[in-house]
């Protein structure tokens, strides 16, 4: 964990244990949300007083608020802007209240966390933009963003970044794939589909097809999808096994007449493959290749070289990582509370009632009222 001393120290100042400020630390940075069963992983602890008293003293300061879910489980918000200002992370959003579905990827996130300490995150988008854009010089065009509209329609903003899943640099170097390269986390919060995981996979595809080597991680709490996953991956960012060089070299062609604007002898198929080459030939290998080739013109047999040695590096890695839990809590409110609100309802539909008696006797109350 890379969490600055004086960071921990003003969160102990409340009263929190070490152990207690670490856990807010990262809720804060990476979630805003979290279960009690959580904290006791955290912990190492089983259950016990040890999270009743912490809950109790967030909620005592007015630190976070609580609600409960289905199967008796409450769910924490760190909604105190104070603790964010602690930690000079005053400008993330995480306190804000979110639906459903939104606090279970967060839950899921903070899950991925929890089990990979030992990595150095970048915790913010602020410090994701500094290290792409001006560690690695990363174009502004190639890094994932979203414009936001002010109040004024005039008024428009470029946020990076907006997505919150974790980005790390990896600290243990024996353990990893690619060591030195940057590893991105998706955390998939259930559905039979991957259209989320696409979505998300699109809104990256500039920055990984940039990059020259990373790792991407691909986790949920089953199995399931990870199959599809991983293929749908291999398409989108892994050189074919049967590459298609005949269709590369026309779209070579292609590109250097649109290039040196002689458009007038393209045809509609030749503007088609021309956009659908600018989707799939996109990364270091396929431009330094198409440089290499408006050079010297490669024949089908070099092009063939050239590629099988690039697939050789395996530069670009895709793994899986089950999560230890679905928190599929949202379903509906906990029996419980089901239970209570009906009978409070019925309760209130006796007291407004006539009485068994007075319905016996004929007596209508409100026509006696009306006669009044």
């Amino acid at each position: 964990m890379n969490i600055a001393p004086e960071h921990l120290a003003r969160i102990q100042d409340y009263g929190y244990s070490r152990t207690q400020a670490q856990f807010l630390y990262l809720v804060t940075t990476h979630s805003g949300y979290f279960t009690r069963r959580q904290f006791l992983r955290f912990a190492d602890v089983k259950k016990g007083g040890c999270v009743s008293r912490f809950a109790e003293k967030l909620l005592r300061l007015r630190h976070g608020r609580t609600t409960r879910y289905g199967h008796q489980t409450f769910i924490y918000n760190l909604h105190s802007q104070l603790i964010y200002e602690l930690i000079e992370k005053d400008n993330l959003r995480n306190h804000r209240r979110l639906s459903n579905d939104p606090i279970r990827t967060r839950l899921m996130i903070l899950d991925f966390v929890l089990d990979h300490l030992h990595n150095q995150y970048l915790e913010t988008a602020a410090h994701k933009f500094a290290f792409f854009h001006r560690e690695l010089s990363v174009p502004l065009a190639v890094l994932p963003g979203r414009i936001y509209k002010g109040i004024n329609s005039n008024c428009h903003a470029m946020h990076y970044f907006v997505d919150r899943f974790p980005i790390f640099i990896p600290c243990d170097p024996g353990s990893q794939p690619l060591p030195a390269a940057p590893t991105f986390v998706y955390c998939d919060s259930g559905g039979p589909g991957l259209l989320r995981f696409i979505r998300h996979l699109r809104t990256y595809e500039n920055l990984l097809n940039h990059l020259t080597a990373f790792h991407f991680i691909y986790a949920a709490p089953t199995d399931s999808k990870f199959k599809r996953a991983a293929r749908f991956f291999a398409l989108r960012f892994c050189l074919d096994n049967q590459l298609d060089t005949e269709r590369l070299i026309r779209y070579f062609e292609v590109r250097q007449l649109w290039e040196s604007h002689q458009t007038g002898s393209l045809t509609r198929a030749d503007r088609q493959l021309l956009r659908e080459g600018d989707r799939r030939f996109q990364g270091p290998t396929f431009e330094e290749t198409y440089q290499q080739w408006t050079r010297t013109r490669l024949s089908r047999s070099d092009l063939n070289e050239v590629f099988e040695e690039a697939k050789t590096r395996r530069n670009k890695v895709f793994s899986t990582c089950i999560l230890p839990d679905s928190h599929n809590l949202f379903e509906r409110i906990s029996k419980e509370h089901s239970i209570s609100r009906t009978l409070s309802r019925k309760e209130t539909e006796v007291r407004s009632s006539p009485s068994p008696l007075l319905r016996l006797c004929g007596v209508n109350l409100s026509n006696d009222v009306e006669g009044e």
